[in-house]
């Protein structure tokens, strides 16, 4: 169709060049526009008023409702590993949530400690005292927002876009997915507060402390059920209630 086109743009004697430039500007209004590649942004992480609790937005282009996962995580190494240039060989994660995307942004809230029996704060690898000292963790934590289209879940509001663009990336079984992350140096969980209140049935399996039980404390006294009012009887009818 253009050779023709070409043609004709000669036939009505317009110089070469200008035949050439008209030729280039069709081709280009022709072609479809190029595809927006995907984006995501972790744009402010910022310490709540509690301790261990950070607050976390970004924005986006993906649709509304997408979910998002934001991870904080701790990277740790081997604690006779303590030259600088190792690599740490696996990760803590201190928190995760899936929140929503709305009208290009969200937001989520992340609590890094946990409390301990005796009310200390710690993180999640800390709870197991073997591995505080077989780890050594880093200095700082990594705060992770990924988007994968294979954990959506499909509604009539929300619909899965093509992934375009340099943040696409791929995972080990071929999934696609898109990520953005973000490092800052957060100390370790420090300080003390009040011991949480430990529940029967978090002990001794469900049981509870069987030895606190009174077996003494019993109830010798049966309660006899409230009779059930009702109209209806089976004896049998009087000469009346035939009559009826």
């Amino acid at each position: 169709m253009l050779i023709p086109l070409y043609q004709f743009i000669l036939k009505i004697k317009f110089p070469q060049i200008t035949a050439c430039s008209l030729l280039s500007l069709l081709c280009i209004s022709c072609s479809p526009p190029p595809q927006q590649g995907v984006e995501l942004n972790i744009n402010q992480i910022k310490a709540a008023s509690r301790p261990g609790v950070y607050n976390i937005a970004g924005s986006t282009n993906l649709p509304d409702d997408s979910g998002i996962a934001v991870t904080a995580l701790r990277y740790l190494s081997p604690a006779h590993e303590r030259s600088l240039t190792s690599q740490p060989h696996t990760y803590s994660i201190l928190a995760r949530q899936i929140v929503p995307v709305s009208a290009g942004k969200w937001q989520t809230t992340l609590n890094f400690w946990q409390v301990a029996t005796d009310g200390s704060y710690q993180e999640a690898w800390q709870t197991e005292a073997a591995l505080q000292n077989l780890l050594q963790p880093a200095t700082s934590i990594t705060f992770i927002a990924t988007y994968e289209p294979s954990a959506q879940l499909p509604t009539e509001q929300q619909t899965i876009p093509e992934l375009q663009g340099r943040l696409v990336r791929f995972s080990v079984d071929g999934e696609e997915y898109v990520q953005a992350s973000q490092t800052l140096p957060i100390t370790l969980a420090s300080g003390k507060t009040a011991p949480p209140k430990v529940l029967p049935e978090e002990t001794n399996g469900g049981w509870g402390n069987r030895s606190e039980l009174d077996l003494n404390a019993s109830n010798t006294t049966a309660t006899r059920p409230k009779p059930i009012k009702t109209n209806q009887t089976n004896a049998p009818l009087s000469l009346a209630e035939f009559l009826r």
